[in-house]
């Protein structure tokens, strides 16, 4: 194994692994080779048939063309074409709006744009030994105009989650230093699985902000290098999604051991999932106990996400629909220039109601109008209308 003892580029899988000080020393100072993962070859698949669509659209100035894009789906696993069904029938781009797909933007420490080419490539860059701080990999930019730009980043996940994360923070950042121009950016999560996207939007007087967040993360990721770089260091594990990716998960973890079925097969994880879903009701009601008495309960990871465990006040308003609709009549009379109000705002709770045969008729003039939210949720319970299955115990 070969030590790095300059600390490489900060990406966001950087930020991802620093939050388990053990996975770090194995990926960015040992190099230790990573496990392969479906998710990870489904997600390279799913993404170069989208870099290499979108780049044959630019390169012939095609909005669409399914012929193309079929011909490429046909060439990946099934898992990856699975992902790309919505996509294929929900979207069409406007090649001149196309600024660039895969765009590898890197920053030198003061944020100003250094050319990966110039020090060895983007591969050599997520090293060590350059002049490059701050690196990062855009899916596709789309310029609106010259100071509006919007970043499209392709998630093939199971579940849709808002871009709060070190991600949607630092890749505009990255095209806001890219180019001077730019006003204002918006930062898209785009859920190709589902047709779903959530996004974010940074102006220019945010750069301050971001680039407070990048430094920080910087300035940490040196700090946890250079204490690894120690004669002697112990690295010291902590536990998180970021396990599902760590090439020391299956040997080498200091916590394997406190986990024996972290080795095992996903089937027999769900197992142990059930179980510990009845043993999880136990320990939270004791955990409820002890906040009912003392109050809150707070701890965080090594990435600086905080954990709290406590009550906290919930309110919800509703507004009775007769008494709401005269008033916003009114108000509308005297505001008839507010269109947002009616425009944006939406009724719930009717569902239930339109499902009675009486109102059929109602529930097809609701549908026209109806708007649809993707949202994913995660379940784990008995299929409907399976009989349970009795398993003989171990």
């Amino acid at each position: 194994m070969i030590e790095l003892n300059e600390p490489p580029a900060l990406r966001q899988s950087v930020f991802e692994d620093m939050a388990c000080a053990h996975m770090y020393w194995a990926k960015h100072k040992k190099r230790i080779p990573e496990s392969s993962r479906p998710d990870a070859a489904r997600g390279v698949e799913d993404h170069e048939v989208l870099a290499t669509y979108l780049t044959h659209l630019m390169r012939n100035n095609l909005r669409k063309d399914l012929r193309f894009l079929d011909a490429l789906m046909m060439g990946v696993s099934e898992d990856a074409q699975e992902a790309l069904v919505r996509f294929r029938d929900d979207h069409d781009f406007d090649p001149e709006k196309i600024a660039g797909v895969e765009i590898e933007i890197a920053l030198d420490e003061n944020f100003k744009p250094v050319d990966p080419g110039t020090v060895g490539a983007y591969a050599a860059a997520k090293q060590c030994g350059t002049s490059i701080a701050y690196l990062g990999k855009l899916d596709l930019v789309i310029l609106q105009s010259q100071a509006e730009a919007e970043i499209v980043d392709w998630k093939t996940y199971y579940q849709i989650i808002d871009p709060k994360h070190f991600q949607s923070k630092f890749y505009p950042l990255l095209l806001f230093c890219w180019n001077p121009s730019l006003e204002r950016v918006k930062f898209v999560l785009e859920f190709v699985r589902y047709g779903a996207s959530r996004t974010v939007e940074y102006t220019r007087s945010d750069i301050p902000m971001l680039k407070a967040i990048a430094q920080h993360a910087r300035k940490r990721q040196r700090q946890l290098h250079e204490a690894l770089s120690i004669d002697g260091a112990q690295p010291q594990a902590s536990p998180g999604r970021h396990c599902m990716w760590c090439p020391l998960v299956l040997s080498g973890c200091p916590l394997a051991n406190q986990n024996p079925y972290i080795t095992r097969s996903p089937a027999e994880q769900l197992k142990y999932v059930i179980w510990l879903r009845e043993a999880d009701k136990q320990n939270t009601e004791l955990l409820k106990q002890w906040v009912l008495q003392n109050g809150p309960v707070e701890c965080h990871d090594d990435n600086g996400v905080e954990y709290v465990a406590g009550f906290s006040e919930l309110r919800k308003q509703q507004y009775p629909c007769t008494a709401t609709s005269r008033i916003l009549k009114q108000w509308l009379r005297t505001h008839p220039n507010d269109r947002t109000i009616t425009e944006q705002l939406t009724m719930s709770g009717l569902s239930s109601f339109l499902k009675a045969r009486k109102r059929q008729s109602l529930a097809k003039r609701l549908a026209s109008i109806a708007r649809t939210t993707v949202t994913t949720r995660f379940d784990i319970d008995r299929k409907s209308g399976d009989q349970p299955r009795l398993d003989h115990a171990a």
